[in-house]
């Protein structure tokens, strides 16, 4: 069934090693060429809904079965009344690209010839010819290493066109499949159409931005094919997902049975990520919020937000009070007072949020790392990249190389729940279940937009003593800057505005279910 991939609705993810073992499994079961008929089916029924007037199309198809697939669509587009030329790719002549497919394709081929759609070889210097919309059918999930030679040459020239527009079969062009990363080019998408499940480099890494408008089809497999799927790598989170996770009130509830957060941080110089964080939990549900500043010369009142209650780090981490989530980290700096008071954060009973300096306070300290295995209370790590290779000894890259393999490794190892932020910010537990994020945009790339994420996290935490309840924080903070985006545009949201849009979201959610 074809359709939109919207942060609505949680979609299962699966590797290329899945998604291999479906294709064969169906092509042992199904009449042949079956599969590459529905994909290509897909596309052009895509091609109808999405763009109905782009009158002139070019396909730009590789010599393997993603190229078959477009040489499919090209097919049905044809006999559908557009102007449909094939380009053929990846070869020095038509003869020589055509001599390289592979069955599957070499009959969809023979198809299109049977059918008289024009077709061509592209010439140096790899000019395309002039469309309404463009088809990549250049490269498919079994990509491996840099794009070579002629293929490259198309990608670039694309890339550099701006008068129409781009589908994707499957995935742009380039991109890893598994891991959202590319070597060298990789096609920039207006649309892309993931056929039979949705890839994790769709979601997550450095490429999945150039996916564009995401849609899928799961070309309609018998159920015998469907039940016998195997189990998916990750679940992209949607909002039918969330609503459950959210904290469900009494009418006649009191601030005792919202739970306490407490915030500690703020060193000299950094009070304002401290105070974000707890504006942000309160705002998002906490019961009360108590904030520890390590500036010894912090003021004693916020002003902004006059219900939170501050105190000294040392007050708060040795008292006995019952607390429904600590945030440690926020400008907290690493000097040995910041030390000592995430050694006592880390013998707390309440579940734990560590962010920022907590974080590099624990990459540098193998005793603190040992505390937190040792810690039998819920624990969230919530690292950007930087912070992530920080804690794993690696270089950042090589996080950024494969986003999901780090989190799940982050999990593993300290025991805790791992938010790896970014583009598609990955959950893992420490089970290693992982989930991606289907919200944000460029938006939360502003100072102080992480230690919201933190205080939201508690808030959340603190309210439904659920673990997984961290994924609607997740969800809701990137669905605030998708809604300031589609209502203000791609400018001026900050920080201190997006506990109200956090909010905001969250009404959304539950009104629209």
């Amino acid at each position: 069934m074809l359709k939109r991939l919207s942060s609505q609705q949680s979609e299962p993810v699966y590797s290329t090693q899945s998604l291999r073992e479906q294709e064969a499994a169906a092509a042992r079961t199904l009449p042949p060429h079956t599969l590459m008929q529905s994909a290509g089916r897909a596309v052009a029924r895509l091609v109808q809904a999405r763009f109905p007037h782009a009158r002139r199309i070019v396909v730009l198809a590789g010599a393997g079965n993603n190229g078959g697939d477009g040489l499919v669509a090209a097919t049905h587009l044809h006999a559908l009344g557009r102007d449909v030329q094939i380009l053929a790719c990846g070869a020095a002549t038509l003869g020589d690209w055509a001599a390289r497919l592979p069955p599957d394709a070499a009959w969809a081929w023979n198809a299109a010839q049977a059918a008289a759609v024009q077709s061509a070889a592209p010439t140096p210097p790899h000019a395309l010819p002039e469309a309404d919309l463009y088809l990549d059918a250049l490269l498919g999930i079994g990509l491996t290493g840099p794009v070579r030679g002629p293929t490259a040459a198309v990608i670039e020239a694309l890339n550099a066109q701006t008068r129409a527009p781009v589908l994707s079969v499957d995935l742009p062009s380039g991109l890893d499949a598994d891991r959202g990363g590319y070597s060298n080019v990789c096609v920039r998408a207006t649309v892309t159409l993931s056929l039979l499940g949705l890839k994790p480099g769709l979601c997550t890494g450095p490429g999945a931005p150039l996916c564009g408008e995401l849609w899928g089809d799961d070309l309609d497999l018998p159920d015998t094919l469907q039940a016998a799927t195997p189990a998916p790598t990750a679940i992209r989170i949607g909002a039918d997902s969330v609503r459950p996770l959210l904290p469900n009130l009494p009418h006649a509830a009191h601030k005792g049975q919202r739970g306490d957060v407490q915030v500690i941080g703020g060193a000299a110089g950094m009070t304002g990520a401290a105070l974000l964080a707890a504006r942000a939990a309160a705002r998002l549900g906490a019961g009360r919020v108590f904030v520890g500043l390590l500036d010894a010369h912090a003021p004693t009142v916020d002003l902004v937000a006059p219900e939170l209650m501050l105190r000294t780090p040392a007050e708060l981490l040795r008292s006995a009070r019952k607390t429904g989530c600590v945030v440690f980290g926020p400008g907290e700096g690493i000097d040995p007072s910041a030390r000592t008071a995430l050694e006592l954060a880390l013998i707390q009973s309440a579940p734990l949020v560590l962010d920022a300096d907590a974080l590099n306070l624990l990459a540098q300290d193998a005793d603190l790392r040992t505390a937190l295995r040792q810690r039998t209370t819920l624990t969230v790590l919530t690292p950007h990249p930087l912070e992530a290779a920080r804690l794993l000894g690696i270089p950042v890259e090589q996080v950024q190389a494969d986003r999901l393999q780090a989190a799940r490794d982050l999990a593993r190892r300290h025991g805790a729940w791992v938010v790896l932020k970014g583009a598609g910010s990955v959950i893992a537990s420490p089970q290693s279940a992982l989930w991606i994020n289907s919200t944000g945009n460029g938006l939360l790339a502003t100072a102080g937009s992480g230690d919201v994420l933190a205080g939201t996290i508690a808030a959340l935490l603190s309210a439904t003593n659920r673990a997984q309840s961290l994924l609607a924080a997740v969800w809701l903070h990137g669905g605030a800057a998708d809604r300031y985006a589609a209502l203000r545009g791609d400018a001026g949201l900050s920080a201190a505005q997006l506990p109200q849009w956090i909010a905001r979201c969250w009404a959304q959610t539950l009104s629209s279910s």
